[in-house]
């Protein structure tokens, strides 16, 4: 084996171990700051989202306009449809307020808070691996997985990229506890405000990822360690206090606030569809496996790795399935299934395909000890990592992209287009959509009046003015037959009154 290895160079370079990478932290921040170009580069500005985003963006900018507030409020009514706490909200509305009303700002602590998730995600295996090279393998698979860049997560103003954040810094400090006999304080505290901050994020869904610590308790019989000291108990008051004082405020506040959060984050989501159909319960596994996490058609090489994986990267290996498949199960019990949310599940599984993915390759390469088995391992390695990265490469340039393309999302474009023209006034024709008590329910045009609003811009809903506007197709077909468009923006229309008959 060494004699051939020395006699064969590339067979050599290619053994995992053998790798030489340099100093940590400038490779860290390299990774960081190609993540950050590769989910920031875009030709033009993605439009709002419909669900959920554009909600957000109009608590926000509400909010902006009422002063802080623990009540997030929508038509400047309380919002108890959407019942999330509003730490997302307030981190949106302190951007707006630090870099100014755009768009790109309102999305900002999604970004920051996604990025923050690679960091920790690099930190973390590299710390329980002693291997930078398996960190720099695992943040990839995470990265380039499109669950993590699509709508809701990275790439929009939603609350998953926030509630990742805090999930992966909880089980990420829950690991370094559960593995020690007498966890450090300091540690169970960290975990702690992470689960409060995941609470505080999406209420009950910030405790799911949880349930696959206590799997994993069960399966290493560790669990009498949690009542072995008051470390934990600690950790118990540090997550429940800012929860059960946000909680108890809000329902002060605004009484029924509490009622409508038993409905819709329990009794609502588990037990009926929130969007109107049932999905299988495999939906997440054939959602992983077609391309939404990137590693997903790799991991039918995962059994090859497995006996590969030994010390604490096995025990890491095993605690990240063990996360993974219970936050797996727990979801694939619920009647509301949406891709997003698994988003907490990916980080874990991203570590976990590294080093199955890496105990893979070092027992092919262990067996076939020749150089045409091991350039040909190369080639075949090389040429699956092209294909997926491509893959995921055009669907974050092209395909995602196209998707977030709807007639509301261009009204945007449309206001900027009369703002250019010095319209500072218009009247938008838009009936919207019932959606339970809305008959008239806009909330992406809404959150672009309530952002051009900021920027100088009028455009108030209703069907006389002396500038009337649309991107409702009917409206604009309608629009189109009495009066010239002048806005020249495609899909919409901008019409004087005095074109009217």
């Amino acid at each position: 084996m060494l004699l051939n290895a020395q006699l064969n160079p590339l067979h050599a370079g290619l053994q995992w171990r053998a790798l030489r990478w340099p100093s940590d932290r400038p490779v860290a921040m390299l990774f960081l700051v190609a993540a950050a170009v590769f989910l920031c580069a875009d030709a033009r500005t993605a439009p709002f989202t419909l669900w959920d985003e554009s909600r957000n963006i109009v608590n926000a900018l509400e909010m902006r306009r009422t002063g802080f507030s623990l009540v997030t409020t929508y038509g400047f009514e309380p919002d108890l449809w959407n019942t999330k706490p509003p730490l997302l909200i307030w981190l949106m509305m302190g951007s707006v307020a630090l870099f100014g009303p755009a768009e790109w700002a309102l999305r900002l602590p999604s970004l920051v808070a996604s990025l923050g998730t690679l960091a920790l995600l690099l930190w973390f295996t590299r710390r329980v691996t002693g291997s930078l090279g398996t960190a720099l393998f695992a943040g990839p698979m995470l990265l380039l997985s499109p669950a993590f860049f699509a709508g809701h997560a990275a790439h929009t103003a939603d609350y998953d990229a926030l509630l990742t954040f805090f999930t992966t810094g909880y089980l990420s400090a829950l690991f370094f506890a559960v593995t020690r006999s007498t966890p450090r304080s300091a540690t169970l505290a960290l975990a702690g405000l992470s689960i409060a901050g995941a609470v505080l994020t999406k209420s009950s869904a910030g405790l799911i990822p949880g349930a696959g610590v206590a799997t994993y308790l069960l399966f290493t019989r560790r669990l009498p360690r949690v009542w072995a000291g008051p470390g934990y108990w600690l950790m118990a008051a540090v997550a429940a206090g800012p929860v059960l004082a946000f909680y108890l405020a809000r329902e002060a506040a605004g009484p029924g606030y509490l009622q409508a959060v038993l409905h819709n984050e329990l009794f609502g989501r588990f037990n009926q569809s929130l969007i109107g159909r049932d999905e299988p319960a495999w939906f997440y596994v054939t959602d992983m496996l077609r391309g939404w996490l990137f590693a997903g058609p790799l991991l039918l090489l995962a059994p090859l790795g497995w006996s590969e994986v030994r010390g604490k990267s096995r025990a890491l290996l095993v605690y990240c399935l063990c996360v993974a498949l219970t936050l797996l199960a727990v979801l694939s019990t619920s009647s509301t299934k949406l891709p997003h949310y698994l988003l907490p599940a990916y980080p874990p599984l991203a570590i976990a395909a590294a080093l199955l993915l890496r105990g893979a390759y070092q027992r092919v390469e262990r067996v076939a000890d020749t150089r045409l088995a091991g350039l040909a391992l190369a080639l075949f390695a090389g040429l699956s990592l092209t294909l997926l990265t491509a893959r995921a490469a055009y669907w974050r340039i092209v395909s995602l992209p196209a998707q977030q393309i709807t007639p509301a999302g261009n009204y945007g474009a449309l206001f900027a287009g009369l703002a250019s023209q010095s319209v500072i006034m218009a009247v938008v024709v838009d009936p919207g959509f019932r959606l339970d008590d809305w008959p008239a329910y806009a909330p992406v045009l809404r959150s672009y009046q309530l952002l051009w609003a900021e920027r100088g811009l009028v455009a108030e809903r209703g069907h006389m003015g002396e500038v009337l506007a649309s991107c409702d197709p009917l409206s604009v077909s309608r629009l189109l037959a009495v009066g010239q468009d002048f806005a020249g923006v495609p899909n919409c229309a901008a019409v004087r009154s005095n074109d009217y008959r």
